[in-house]
């Protein structure tokens, strides 16, 4: 049998430690942001009477003012500029019209509330529609 030497540096162990150990933390954090018991023990707010609720994701209060319940955390990806653009295009309403709220935690609604990967318009879009 031949042993085989390899060359295992310091640059490349700091690069294998920290790619391993990224993915373990996200990995971690998905799975704790996953259990259904914390999503059943948060209440869904009441909406006032005044407001007309489309859907989970938007209200029309009786001014005209749009709001959007945004599941996704704004982290640089500009989803509270984004979803208030799509909603005014396809309500034909004005810009200025429309707000962004962050919306509580329930996973039965919104399913998933993370960001990362730029995926946060491209998930949820279409329920903006």
């Amino acid at each position: 049998m031949t042993l085989i030497k390899t060359k295992f540096g310091r640059r490349a162990f700091i690069k294998n430690t920290s790619l391993a150990s990224g993915g373990l933390v996200l990995g971690f954090s998905f799975l704790n942001s996953c259990k259904p018991e914390q999503a059943k023990q948060m209440a869904v707010r009441e909406m006032p009477k005044e407001w007309f609720e489309i859907n989970g994701y938007l209200k029309i209060g009786d001014n005209g003012l749009v709001t959007i319940m945004s599941p996704n955390p704004e982290i640089g990806q500009n989803v509270k500029t984004s979803m208030p653009m799509i909603v005014a295009d396809e309500l034909e309403t004005n810009w200025e019209q429309v707000i962004v709220e962050q919306a509580p935690l329930n996973t039965n609604l919104y399913s998933w509330q993370v960001a990362g990967g730029s995926r946060s318009i491209s998930s949820s879009w279409q329920a903006l529609r």
